[in-house]
């Protein structure tokens, strides 16, 4: 049985490694030494993030920081800017096509994986999952290469390994989703006389459409982001916006490029919370 606090002995807040109760003070210091951990380390991932956007609103070239002033002088050069917002439109289009396609082939994939592979699901969803833990240089690599061998279109060749990095993220989102549905529900629908092909539609797609609609936005952010497929496969005319600025980059270093990450972060922002309202990062990034 615990011993009984007696007075005058200092309070406890458990046991320690050695077997000896703790005192109140010391796992107090321990949980502000943890909380200013975990804080000092959110800082220094978001500070980049701050310094950018508050550069960008800098009235001079410099990318100096603190801003010498208030300015939007780099949001409208941008604007005005043919090469950079051809390159946004670019990378709006392909993110769309590519979060599309990635999100038909990964509902496919994982109704397949959750209702007909049985004992082999796991090793069917490792299989599905494995272009995530592929480098994404040795994937541009590998489609240009295929690309000098097999007669296919450039701008197919771009899309297929948007699609192909954008599918594990889709896969696993669904997959998530899928497993909330009651496969007696399927069967109900069966017996009742529907197709395979009509109880995918009326009865699996709506139960799941919050599921697909956070992968395919999932998707889209994760292509509109990419570098290494857009930098071996992109031919002229085709510069997405990430390519455009480490182009401008190689001349210049003006504010106007904190002013396209901005609009680009608060981009991913904006997507990543109707992501969460939905149904939760938390189930899309369990892979």
């Amino acid at each position: 049985m615990p011993a009984e606090r007696t007075a005058g002995s200092p309070a406890t807040a458990g046991i320690g490694p050695t077997g000896r109760p703790l005192p109140f003070a010391s796992a107090a210091a321990g949980r502000y030494a943890l909380g200013a951990l975990v804080t000092a380390i959110y800082v220094f991932l978001l500070a980049p993030v701050v310094i950018i956007i508050f550069t960008s609103f800098n009235p001079t070239e410099a990318n100096t920081f603190p801003p010498s002033g208030f300015s939007l002088r780099w949001y409208a050069k941008f604007l005005d800017s043919g090469g950079f917002v051809d390159a946004f439109k670019f990378s709006l289009w392909l993110g769309a096509i590519a979060a599309v396609g990635a999100t038909v082939i990964g509902f496919l994939s994982a109704y397949g994986i959750v209702r007909f592979l049985g004992r082999r699901r796991e090793a069917g969803q490792s299989l599905a999952l494995l272009p995530i833990m592929i480098p994404h240089i040795l994937i541009s690599i590998s489609l240009l290469l295929a690309l000098t061998i097999v007669p296919f279109p450039e701008l197919g060749g771009l899309i297929v390994g948007h699609i192909i990095i954008c599918l594990p993220f889709t896969i696993a989102g669904i997959i998530a989703s899928l497993e909330g549905v009651d496969a007696q529900l399927e069967l109900a629908a069966r017996t009742l006389g529907a197709s395979r092909l009509r109880t995918l539609w009326e009865v699996v797609i709506p139960l799941i459409a919050p599921g697909l609609l956070s992968a395919l936005i999932f998707a889209f952010i994760v292509s509109f982001g990419d570098v290494y497929i857009a930098l071996f496969l992109s031919g002229p005319g085709r510069t997405t916006l990430p390519i455009e600025i480490f182009s401008y980059m190689q001349w210049e270093s003006t504010p106007v490029v904190a002013a396209i990450t901005t609009v680009q972060i608060l981009l991913i922002i904006v997507l990543g919370l109707v992501v969460e309202r939905l149904v939760g990062l938390r189930k899309l990034m369990r892979v």
